[in-house]
């Protein structure tokens, strides 16, 4: 929720104790006034916060295509990253990764192997190595981290850009 210094509280991080050095993340209360605060904006303003949540779920899509693209295992994860999709009726930024109908030479799916290539694998040797545990999951190789090092960068541009949406039209 907003507080004396702005709209939201940057000393909170989410997650378990292990992610306290994560940077900055809105809490739950936070989140819940933002969507209250999207859902009562006129069709203008909720036109303007899809346009800018766009703009930076295509940043951040771009990031992990470019992290993609620099791993070992760029063919696959490449394609799988290059496949995403930005939804542009989203209110907040929405990236969808793995899609049946993006297939592979031997039938495999984005759908089907993201995981693996995205957080690895012991057990499977087609898939890179298991990235290993980082708090409550796993670390992965190209889409998660490439948003936890973004991330502080997202957010303030997201809060800044939904600080002025509420200035005209909230």
């Amino acid at each position: 929720m907003a507080n004396r210094r702005g709209y939201f509280n940057r000393s909170r991080s989410f997650g378990s104790e292990e992610q306290v050095s994560d940077p900055i993340a809105l809490d739950q209360t936070e989140l819940r006034a933002v969507f209250k605060a999207l859902k009562n904006l006129d069709e203008a303003g909720q036109e303007e916060a899809k346009r800018q949540s766009g703009n930076l779920a295509d940043y951040a899509r771009g990031e992990v295509i470019q992290t993609a693209n620099g791993l070992q295992s760029r063919k696959v994860a490449g394609r799988i990253a290059q496949g995403s999709k930005v939804k542009k009726s989203s209110r907040i930024g929405e990236i969808t990764y793995g899609f049946a109908s993006q297939k592979f030479s031997g039938g495999a799916t984005t759908r089907s192997i993201w995981g693996g290539s995205e957080f690895g694998s012991n057990k499977y040797k087609q898939f890179p190595v298991w990235s290993g545990r980082q708090g409550r999951g796993s670390k992965g190789w190209f889409i998660y981290p490439t948003l936890r090092k973004i991330q502080p960068e997202i957010v303030e541009r997201w809060s800044a850009a939904f600080s002025k949406i509420l200035k005209e039209w909230g």
